[in-house]
């Protein structure tokens, strides 16, 4: 049964779903000034957990942060691709994300701090992406590769980048809540109620990346491209989640070109309840099993 503070966080979130639906999502403006004030009061109020390091690095030419639990070994190593639409940057949220996946899965791990829209357009967060993973599979790392949100596009292009250029396969690829297509084609997206997403907001915020580009692309709808000689995979959604359609489109192509995948799907949840951990058992729970697939996949 859903915990009390599953009922209670749950209740709060039709408000933010509200509010993202009277958003002015085609205003570049607005949207900056709303992440400038929303990333300074969440780096505020969020703490990471104490028993994970922190260290700020460059990886390829592009910022990031490891998140180094203890007795972390130096390889294999995670990479994890943060959601927000393009729009929304690295801070502490995703931060937290990424400190509870190291946690559980035992590795120490880099969220990459792509660059972000719309200041930056397309390429520039695919190139950022791709640009550490080239630079860690040369330093002879075995890499998870994680895609989260929005990240769940930039991880499957990376992919496909890699396999284009002969580098490497990651170890796994693994997915929270993807988006798996920037057109957002599957009319379920926007059939679908979800207590804490809208999607004009959600599909709104990438048109600043998109900026007009043929959503056709395999850069932008990479789930219709040919995924064959791709790693493994695995997709963490929420039952009641707005791209729970984008991680089933996923499975479907994954069945399509021989690939191992495995689709948890998370009761009753909504579109990044993960993001509230440790105050929401639920989303704390939905870690520490996600963390334990990848310990279990890289052995």
């Amino acid at each position: 049964m859903p915990s009390i503070q599953f009922h209670l966080f749950r209740a709060m979130m039709p408000f933010m779903r509200r509010s993202q639906g009277r958003m002015q999502v085609q205003d570049a403006g607005t949207l900056v000034r709303f992440r400038r004030r929303s990333e300074r009061l969440a780096n505020r109020l969020m703490r990471l957990p104490r028993d994970v390091g922190l260290e700020n690095s460059i990886i390829g030419g592009v910022p990031g942060d490891w998140l180094i639990p203890q007795n972390a070994p130096d390889d294999p190593v995670i990479v994890f691709l943060h959601g927000g639409g393009i729009i929304f940057g690295w801070s502490n949220p995703n931060r937290i994300i990424l400190a509870n996946v190291a946690r559980f899965s035992g590795l120490r791990a880099f969220g990459v701090d792509y660059r972000l829209a719309p200041e930056h357009r397309y390429p520039a967060a695919h190139d950022d992406c791709y640009a550490v993973y080239r630079a860690l599979v040369e330093q002879g790392k075995q890499v998870v590769l994680i895609g989260e949100s929005s990240g769940g596009v930039l991880a499957l292009a990376t992919l496909l980048r890699a396999k284009a250029a002969g580098l490497p396969q990651p170890r796994l690829c693994a997915f929270i809540s993807p988006a798996v297509d920037f057109g957002f084609q599957d009319p379920r997206l926007w059939s679908f109620y979800d207590v804490f997403a809208h999607p004009n907001y959600v599909a709104g915020l990438h048109q600043h990346y998109i900026a007009g580009q043929d959503v056709g692309l395999p850069d932008f709808s990479p789930v219709d491209a040919d995924l064959s000689g791709l790693p493994p995979l695995c997709a963490l959604v929420g039952e009641r989640d707005i791209l729970r359609g984008e991680a089933e489109r996923l499975a479907n192509a994954a069945k399509r070109h021989g690939l191992k995948l495995e689709l948890m799907v998370w009761p009753h949840a909504w579109h990044s309840w993960h993001l509230w951990a440790p105050h929401l058992p639920e989303a704390t729970q939905a870690l520490r099993m996600f963390g334990g697939v990848i310990r279990q996949n890289v052995g």
